[in-house]
């Protein structure tokens, strides 16, 4: 299972091309580490400023309080063991190398944890990657969905969304993405078990083992059975003939 540990240098790279379209980066506690935020669509959280309505997006005059209370814990992030890449393939020839249309990847991953006056717990989930065209691919959008997931470890899955990258992918050659989405859970109390999985929405999750569960492979049919040879029939005699010998009879 592939483990993305986060550092802000790291993640200063990895959505560079966010912050140069004009996104924002959010500080966060003592160990909180920054992650972009893109404006295109991505959930930027709950403003406490004076005279914003609950659920509204804070300011640039406002102050998200979530980022300064709270214990200082953010659960680690992991990308879902088999669900770090996705291919689609022409209809009618799944799993064949020289039919793909696309296929999209996972890069870089990060996270920044923010907590509630009641102790709630939001987490900014930011990804980055890359989606390449295939012998069967042509110029275009894409769809590739993915989905974030949070689980208390070996108990319950807490919390559980499914997103859509809408990708612009050449004829040939490849094309990145990144983007931030939140996702809310209860808090942790004293525990310390919380996962952050993330991947892509290409097959069923178990969330208690971390990892896609395998789509059983269709079986090839049976080749139907050889025709068992029939013996030649005999042919008809009269029955009011007896049959003659073909050298005659033997007299003794």
């Amino acid at each position: 299972m592939e483990i993305r540990s986060v550092r802000p240098a790291l993640l200063i790279a990895t959505f560079a091309a966010l912050a140069a379209s004009g996104c924002s980066v959010l500080g966060g506690g003592p160990n909180a580490e920054p992650v972009a935020t893109a404006s295109t669509g991505a959930s930027t959280g709950v403003s406490t400023g004076e005279g914003a309505a609950p659920g509204s997006p804070p300011t640039e005059d406002q102050i998200d309080v979530r980022q300064f209370i709270g214990p200082d814990y953010c659960p680690e992030l992991r990308i879902l063991d088999g669900a770090q890449l996705v291919r689609r393939y022409e209809r009618g020839h799944e799993d064949d190398p020289a039919h793909v249309v696309w296929q999209a990847s996972f890069g870089e991953t990060a996270r920044e944890c923010l907590y509630d006056g009641q102790g709630g717990l939001t987490i900014k989930v930011g990804v980055s990657g890359r989606v390449i065209a295939g012998p069967k691919g042509a110029a275009g959008d894409v769809a590739v969905p993915y989905k974030i997931a949070v689980v208390k470890f070996r108990e319950a899955a807490l919390a559980s969304d499914g997103h859509t990258l809408t990708v612009a992918v050449p004829q040939t050659g490849s094309a990145t993405f990144s983007e931030v989405r939140e996702i809310s859970v209860p808090s942790p109390g004293r525990s310390r078990d919380y996962i952050v999985y993330v991947g892509f929405d290409s097959g069923e999750w178990d969330l208690e083992a971390g990892t896609v569960i395998a789509a059983p492979k269709k079986k090839k049919p049976a080749p139907p059975p050889a025709p068992v040879a029939q013996p030649a029939p005999k042919p008809k005699q009269d029955p009011n003939v007896l049959p003659t010998p073909t050298d005659g009879f033997i007299l003794q």
